[in-house]
């Protein structure tokens, strides 16, 4: 009903980029936008890349090249340029994925944007057109020039690198929420102290279909009714990949309006059980998660990356922003300057 009331009133792609209020609606499922889609709204686009792989990347991060990261600065910049977003933009994230929506809302916060300038359909696009109807057309978006360099410094604080990752466990001072899923993470190993959840908690029906989330209230029930997970913790959630944690992410985050909250986006597969002893070269033992008591259960895994035998002999020291190069990248392209103090660990 909201969505509707913008497009109505004229806001959505209004000429005036600066203009406030005003909107830009973003498909992310883009494979689907043909098939129909919110008036004004644009498929997700960077280059010639659509949809969910413009939300991820493999990037260096830790002692080696991870896959499914946070995009780069330069993709969410021809993502949201794509869309026509200015300054004072409201994006609308639309589409009958909620899995991609979430992942799409967890990159924009991370490169700056608030809360309160990200939206996401509930329902969907299947629950608008029930009420509304969709269009076909193509969409032709204003030139903004708009970047993620407009904002003073990333929420580099909604995203866990490893490094912070392995001392936040071995600190014990934070609520991890894992959502592989009862039945696919709990009968295997797992990051120590975590809570094994799984992502259709959140919505009324599955993650991946058209259905509505759940109240906050609902949420924070579900959550805090977890033994080990308190009101006040800071919760970092994750999976696999890091695709289905934004559910959870943006369950927290932008539904109850949860302030403590991150993702570990290199997650389980591609992260956490590829740092063991059967590596080689082995990772020093600052990086080994199959030592210091770090996981329950037994690590083996060496398929989804190369440790780098250079970095492995230079980066022995977890609390350094060298350590966690997503978060050092994304520091030097909107601000420019890495010398100052970003939180790197304790």
């Amino acid at each position: 009903q909201t969505l509707n009331e913008w497009v109505e009133a004229g806001l959505v792609n209004s000429d005036d980029v600066y203009a406030d209020p005003r909107v830009a609606v973003i498909r992310v499922d883009a494979g689907e936008y043909s098939s129909g889609h919110v008036p004004g709204a644009v498929p997700l686009a960077a280059g010639d890349a659509q949809g969910a792989a413009t939300l991820k990347a493999t990037r260096l991060d830790g002692l080696a090249e991870t896959k499914a990261l946070v995009p780069t600065g330069e993709t969410v910049d021809q993502i949201i340029q794509n869309a026509g977003v200015g300054p004072n933009t409201t994006i609308v994230l639309s589409g009958d994925n909620p899995m991609y929506a979430t992942r799409a809302y967890w990159a924009l916060r991370f490169w700056g944007f608030p809360r309160e300038r990200l939206k996401l359909v509930n329902g969907g696009s299947s629950a608008y057109d029930d009420e509304f109807g969709l269009v076909f057309e193509d969409v032709q978006t204003p030139e903004t020039g708009y970047t993620v360099e407009g904002f003073e410094e990333p929420n580099y604080g909604v995203r866990k690198g490893l490094n912070e990752m392995i001392q936040l466990v071995d600190e014990g001072s934070a609520s991890v929420v894992d959502q592989r899923g009862e039945g696919d993470g709990e009968g295997e190993a797992k990051i120590a102290g975590s809570t094994i959840d799984t992502a259709g908690s959140y919505l009324e029906g599955s993650f991946t279909g058209p259905n509505p989330w759940k109240s906050a209230g609902e949420i924070e029930d579900h959550v805090f009714g977890y033994d080990g997970v308190e009101d006040g913790d800071e919760i970092v959630t994750m999976c696999h990949s890091g695709f289905k944690g934004t559910v959870a992410f943006f369950a927290l985050d932008g539904i109850v309006g949860y302030d403590n909250v991150a993702l570990f986006d290199g997650s389980w597969k591609f992260s956490w059980k590829q740092y063991n002893g059967e590596q080689d070269p082995t990772p020093n033992d600052a990086w080994r998660t199959d030592m210091h008591d770090r996981t329950e259960g037994e690590l083996t895994a060496t398929d989804q990356l190369t440790i780098d035998e250079d970095l492995n002999n230079e980066l022995t020291e977890l609390a350094t922003l060298d350590a966690n190069q997503v978060k050092k990248d994304a520091i030097e392209y909107i601000v420019g300057d890495t010398s100052g103090d970003f939180g790197c660990g304790s």
